[in-house]
């Protein structure tokens, strides 16, 4: 009687254990779905990171998206599962720059302003200066003689021209500049997991073009910088 009885309390607790192994066994690991692989927003629109889920499962920690400067970002999202376990995902958001309506608009009017400017002083300097200097000049002073107001006036403008030198300005916090996307993404990702980089784990960083300068004061075409937005 004692032996069944014993049997029976043994056959018990490993029902109760196997069912409490099977209850361990049923606690979901993270995990999360976003609604696109690569997502576009405008620069300078308030931007809910939560959006661009599709489902997830677990406790999840929210990156930052900092719209003020336009480039591509890595957002990183932290799910911790029922299992306690933590996976990291990963969604690129690209900051498209906003065009000003002025810059639509000038293309079309300013120029024309400035060509009329821009040419009146060329067409009346040569009929001006040449009959001072040559009174007794043929029918040059007017139309034949700008060969040597066509020579004279061209040059002072030619010697004012800016020529880049190199160097740029209008930088991301980084200071650095990059000929690629590729490069400044590169060299981005290598700070993060320098233990000696000032931006060792930072959660994120953006990169752009357009903004950078060049010496003249000129937006530097197809020159990259790399920004790290504060936490």
């Amino acid at each position: 009687m004692k032996k069944a009885t014993t049997l029976l309390l043994t056959l018990m607790m490993c029902i109760t254990l196997a069912g409490c192994s099977e209850k361990e066994e049923k606690k979901a690991a993270a995990s999360l779905t976003f609604k696109d692989k690569e997502v576009e927003v405008m620069q300078g629109d308030e931007v809910d990171v939560k959006d661009f889920i599709k489902s997830v499962e677990g406790k999840v920690k929210y990156p930052k998206l900092d719209t003020s400067e336009a480039g591509e970002q890595v957002l990183k999202y932290v799910v911790t599962g029922e299992d306690g376990k933590k996976k990291t995902y990963e969604l690129t958001v690209n900051v498209k720059a906003k065009e000003e309506t002025a810059n639509t608009q000038t293309p079309e009017e300013a120029p024309a302003e400035e060509q009329t400017e821009t040419q009146t002083p060329t067409t009346q300097t040569p009929a001006v200066t040449p009959p001072a200097a040559n009174t007794g000049g043929s029918n040059g002073s007017t139309a034949t003689g700008s060969t040597g107001g066509n020579t004279t006036s061209p040059t002072p403008p030619a010697q004012n021209v800016c020529v880049p030198n190199g160097t740029y300005t209008n930088l991301g916090n980084s200071g650095m500049w990059f000929n690629s996307q590729a490069e400044a993404s590169a060299w981005a990702e290598a700070q993060l997991a320098d233990p000696n980089s000032p931006w060792y784990g930072w959660p994120r960083y953006s990169m752009g073009t357009g903004t950078v300068l060049d010496s003249c004061g000129e937006v530097a075409e197809g020159i990259w910088d790399v920004y790290f937005p504060e936490y």
